[in-house]
């Protein structure tokens, strides 16, 4: 599967709701394997560092700086593979937040792709 399609499929899985079921719990995309040809080579602790940064403040806003901070290193990354990476560090953030139920926290987790995706595209 290319990025771009994992992108998309990652989109439609974090953005579906449940109307009919129950909530489940909000699945949150793997990194991607370091080794990738194509594929940001950030480590977990960097993913993890990036969540951090993206819930101390305006998501928006740290997802800006998160944006040109890898656009600077690697110049020649695709647009899908910052989302992905943005995605893949901001979901276990918001999975893990206790105060918000299910349905909020895909709601929250829509909502931020939804800027994101205004951001980079």
């Amino acid at each position: 599967m290319t990025t771009r399609s994992w992108v998309f499929a990652l989109i439609a899985l974090v953005t579906s709701s449940s109307v009919v079921a129950p909530a489940s719990a909000l699945e949150c995309p793997a990194p991607q394997p370091l080794a990738g040809h194509g594929v940001l080579k950030e480590t977990p602790a960097q993913i993890e560092k990036a969540g951090e940064m993206l819930s101390s403040g305006d998501a928006g806003e740290q997802a800006e700086t998160i944006i040109a901070d890898l656009r600077n290193r690697y110049p020649k990354a695709e647009n899908a593979e910052i989302v992905n990476y943005i995605i893949t560090a901001y979901c276990p953030v918001i999975a893990q937040t206790a105060t918000l139920s299910e349905l909020e926290k895909k709601a929250k987790m829509d909502q931020f792709v939804h800027q994101l995706m205004q951001k980079i595209y």
